[in-house]
């Protein structure tokens, strides 16, 4: 299990997370709901050390260090050498992450034929499409075989059949007993795979629980969490103003 506990990382702009309290159960997918600028790439960011926190720990089964080798963490970012083979960045990343050289092969051509771009092993990063770019470097991430897989906004700027593909390898990474965690805004996708949601705005969680896809609905909980919540707060400058002018 990931504990997460008191966790903070405030910026000079007062923009940043406080105080998160979080448990991310094994085997399950955790997805993580919030608005543009609610938190959720820096809570991310934060549990890996790319930014370091103001206070908090987190834990893993009881862990303080030395797992993050347990964990793979595929950011919303396409930073990727061009003019390089997709096969080959998966063989060099397995070679970063201590993987034997055999398996990785094997596990590079498996990730590649999952993700629906084994025909294209050979093409560099230049010769793909966006989609398929994001697809590859999920490959990469994932070359190490990690017990948990934290994705922030995974199928973001993609078209539907590079979507399709990525959720269906979650799905299985899922009934291999990976923890996963998702970060998103898009809601629909993500009703039918989530077991856990957990709600972030302003830098704190609104909600967080266990998730039915056959009794609940993701837009539901996200609309009574956040629009119903701070509509009003958000929305009173606007109005105050109208019936300002209206006189």
């Amino acid at each position: 299990m990931i504990t997460i506990n008191n966790l903070s990382k405030v910026f000079k702009n007062g923009a940043g997370i406080k105080g998160i309290n979080l448990e991310i159960k094994p085997g399950k997918i955790f997805t993580l709901l919030g608005p543009n600028g609610a938190g959720k790439s820096t809570l991310l960011k934060t549990i890996f050390n790319e930014y370091k926190a103001d206070s908090g720990t987190v834990t893993y089964n009881n862990e303080t260090k030395d797992f993050f080798k347990k964990f793979s963490f595929f950011t919303d970012q396409s930073l990727f050498p061009r003019g390089i083979g997709i096969y080959f960045f998966c063989l060099y990343g397995a070679e970063l992450a201590g993987v034997d050289p055999k398996e990785a092969k094997k596990r590079a051509k498996f990730l590649l034929e999952k993700l629906e771009l084994d025909k294209y092993a050979k093409k560099t990063f230049s010769e793909l499409s966006a989609g398929m770019q994001k697809r590859a470097m999920l490959a990469a991430t994932l070359i190490n075989d990690p017990e948990c897989i934290f994705l922030d906004e995974p199928t973001s700027n993609l078209d539907i059949e590079s979507r399709r593909a990525m959720i269906s390898l979650l799905e299985q990474m899922k009934a291999e007993g990976k923890t996963i965690v998702i970060t998103s805004h898009i809601i629909d996708e993500l009703q039918n795979i989530s077991d856990h949601v957990a709600i972030i705005d302003q830098g704190e969680i609104k909600y967080s629980q266990d998730f039915d896809k056959n009794t609940q609905s993701l837009e539901k909980i996200y609309f009574e969490s956040i629009i119903l919540k701070t509509g009003q707060s958000k929305f009173s400058g606007l109005t105050n103003f109208a019936n300002k002018e209206s006189k």
